[in-house]
């Protein structure tokens, strides 16, 4: 069967490899797309290479089709289903406080284990989630980075009426801030790249743009008070360094953004106004429950942000356009052509 391999900084060849026996506890799928995301492009340029072998298989938005199951497992052949790329211990001082994303042993499909760019895969029926009829095969594949941000939102405790910035709107982004929204949220997002902003505009988001300080724009939104949450999800120093002066006495900051450097943080607001700063990294499993409802039930629209769509063979190209900053907000590796 084909697969993509990772061989080092800005190289991805593809080839052949055994098909897969799946072990007990473990089904067959048949991988149809793979998601490239934040974390990809982090690979790709070899910021990860501490924890991706050469050699490796990468991909963990992940979609497919069941072809084998384990008795007893509740999935059988022909499931649509997604995967919750994650592997921890259960017995951690994390797992047992209900954090087994953040397991102190975490291993992620993708990174640190194989994942997705194969065209079959044997991954353990307890990390499948099934999908609803109503989505098609692109808009399941986006359910991986929607559960990010359910989980982004929930973690932040955003709630109706709330004043929201997001520094960023690539697809994790954007996708805050529709879940933002639903709840009841006032979203506004920043963002550099025109075509991204016009997408924004298109999903009804308002949005700062490149022409306007997004410091002067929260205080004169909020009246010089702040935004009640912002989240970082650029991975860039200058959002960094602004999102301290945008939010309101005892506001939020959430960093979603993957920083592969150290970079200044200005620290005098989070005395002066009391902030909290917190992390915001993966998902639980409720945050996939609630993506699948969102997705399934229309109120976050997935389709307007693929891009487009490549055949395994052309990750690298795809890798090297997402990277460019280009008109691209997903791409899609359509592993069934």
């Amino acid at each position: 069967m084909r697969a993509a391999f990772y061989q080092g900084a800005r190289t991805f060849t593809t080839g052949t490899v055994a098909t897969p026996t799946p072990a007990p506890g473990q089904a067959l799928l048949r991988v149809k797309r793979v998601g490239i995301c934040g974390t990809d492009l982090h690979i790709f340029q070899g910021h990860l290479d501490h924890r991706v072998p050469k050699g490796g298989i990468i991909g963990h938005e992940i979609f497919g089709e069941v072809t084998e199951a384990p008795a007893g497992s509740g999935f059988n052949p022909g499931d649509r289903v997604v995967v919750e790329p994650l592997s921890f211990c259960q017995q951690c001082r994390a797992c047992r406080m209900g954090a087994s994303y953040l397991c102190y042993s975490l291993k992620v499909f993708g990174v640190d284990l194989p994942g997705g760019m194969q065209e079959t895969w044997a991954v353990d029926a307890a990390r499948l989630l099934k999908v609803p009829d109503s989505l098609d095969d692109d808009q399941a594949t986006l359910i991986e980075p929607l559960a990010v941000a359910t989980h982004d939102v929930r973690r932040a405790a955003v709630k109706r009426d709330d004043t929201v910035l997001v520094f960023g709107g690539g697809p994790i982004g954007t996708l805050i801030a529709l879940v933002s929204r639903h709840r009841g949220a006032r979203v506004v997002v920043v963002e550099v790249n025109r075509h991204r902003l016009e997408m924004l505009k298109g999903l009804g988001l308002e949005t700062v743009g490149p022409d306007r300080d997004p410091v002067k724009f929260a205080n004169e939104w909020t009246g010089g008070t702040g935004v009640d949450v912002a989240f970082e999800v650029t991975g860039h120093p200058a959002a960094v360094r602004a999102m301290t002066d945008v939010v309101r006495v005892w506001g939020t900051l959430s960093i979603v953004a993957i920083h592969a450097e150290p970079v200044p943080v200005h620290l005098y607001q989070m005395f002066a106004r009391e902030l909290v700063m917190h992390g915001a990294r993966l998902y639980a499993r409720e945050d996939w429950e609630e993506a699948i409802r969102l997705a399934a039930g229309g109120v976050v629209p997935l389709a307007p942000l693929v891009s487009r769509k490549i055949p395994l063979e052309a990750l690298q190209q795809g890798m090297e356009q997402a990277l460019g900053g280009g008109p691209v907000m997903k791409v899609l590796v359509d592993l069934t052509t």
